[in-house]
């Protein structure tokens, strides 16, 4: 656990989803069309969108609370031990006698390109109605998966109505993760002050850039701007390019990826993305740009080493979140109406981050000054 754990002596984040079990195999070569294959190593491990980025946000120093389904079946006891063990929150979950879905994941030894074989099977799903029961004054910050779109639409009105009349600081900011199924939940986006968009949802819609992909839901709110309703920020992360993202006004910025030395292990990244923005954004009361940069940041890290526990050591007092540029303050997406953020550059903040091979001692992230020419785009509503 890092030093910043002093910090979250604050609202908990709650996270919404699914808990699987994966089981990851390296081989050295994988090639599917032989008949008989040998791996060089192989390991069960907890996962689900919502359980990857609950540990990562834990190791991070935030206070956690996983709000799902988890299995007694004593095959998979594995789950709620090393959730417990991690100190995440799981107090209201409930629990089914059925087994969690799973997949197998196969990774090449040198490219470390993987290839998933997922097992889609039912598996209870949170309701409204458990989440009614929840003492929302607790939460600062809850983070849904877009799956179950009726239950999850029924849970974002219940936060929406906490929020209803409240100052800006005693509301709920709500953040989305949408990974599969654009089409079943978009009605969703619109209720959202956050929303994660995967690169493999932007492709399979035609968006060939996180540029394409903020555009591309700018175009799905039509309502216009001036009118000043709730709009969600969006934030695409696009693998080695890193991510781009738009504010609630419609302000475009575009944050390069930090580059590892070496990439060990890809599994989960993209949930460490996730969970370093939240990181930022709410603990650490950051702006969209800088949050999304740090998101950066976490995610390579993650990168070269195998599994989340490397975040425990995350050296956060030398990846420092950079200094505003400006007076102000950011709680939720809504402040960025004031269009108070300042642009970012391609080639600023932290750059770039060294990930040191076996147990090395952490050294600090060399920075450069900004040097680069701002990108800030406007868009119309």
């Amino acid at each position: 656990m890092t030093q910043w754990c002093a910090i979250s002596v604050m609202k908990a984040v709650l996270c919404v989803g699914c808990t699987e079990v994966d089981y990851v195999t390296t081989m050295e070569k994988v090639d599917f069309q032989c008949d008989r294959c040998s791996t060089q190593n192989g390991a069960l491990q907890r996962s689900g969108r919502s359980s990857n980025v609950s540990t990562a946000l834990r190791l991070l120093g935030a206070n956690v609370e996983l709000f799902g389904v988890l299995t007694r079946n004593p095959t998979y006891r594995m789950i709620v031990d090393d959730l417990e063990q991690r100190g995440i929150d799981i107090s209201h979950c409930t629990f089914t006698d059925e087994s969690p879905p799973f997949s197998t994941i196969v990774q090449d030894r040198w490219t470390r390109r993987c290839t998933v074989v997922y097992c889609d099977k039912p598996f209870p799903y949170v309701t409204a109605a458990d989440f009614r029961k929840l003492d929302l004054d607790q939460y600062g910050w809850v983070n849904f998966e877009a799956r179950s779109p009726r239950e999850t639409c029924d849970m974002i009105r219940l936060i929406l109505d906490h929020n209803n009349g409240r100052d800006e600081r005693d509301r709920i900011v709500v953040s989305l993760q949408i990974f599969n199924s654009f089409a079943q939940v978009v009605h969703l986006i619109a209720m959202c002050d956050y929303v994660f968009v995967t690169k493999y949802i932007a492709e399979s819609r035609g968006w060939n850039s996180p540029l394409e992909t903020c555009e591309g839901i700018n175009q799905l709110l039509r309502m216009p701007r001036d009118i000043r309703v709730r709009r969600p920020c969006v934030i695409v992360p696009w693998s080695s390019l890193g991510a781009g993202c738009m504010t609630t006004e419609g302000q475009y910025f575009e944050l390069p990826a930090h580059k590892p030395k070496k990439i060990i292990d890809r599994v989960g990244d993209s949930d460490c993305f996730t969970a370093g923005f939240i990181y930022a954004a709410f603990v650490r009361q950051r702006r969209l740009a800088e949050a999304v940069d740090f998101a950066n940041a976490v995610a390579s890290f993650k990168l070269g080493y195998v599994g989340f526990d490397c975040l425990g050591h995350l050296p956060i007092e030398a990846v420092q979140l950079p200094v505003r540029m400006r007076v102000g303050s950011e709680v939720s997406s809504d402040d960025e109406d004031n269009g108070d953020q300042p642009n970012s550059c391609r080639k600023h903040l932290l750059r770039p981050i060294e990930l040191l091979q076996d147990n090395a001692p952490l050294a600090p992230i060399r920075q450069e000054a900004p040097t680069a020419t701002p990108v800030g785009l406007e868009y119309p509503g």
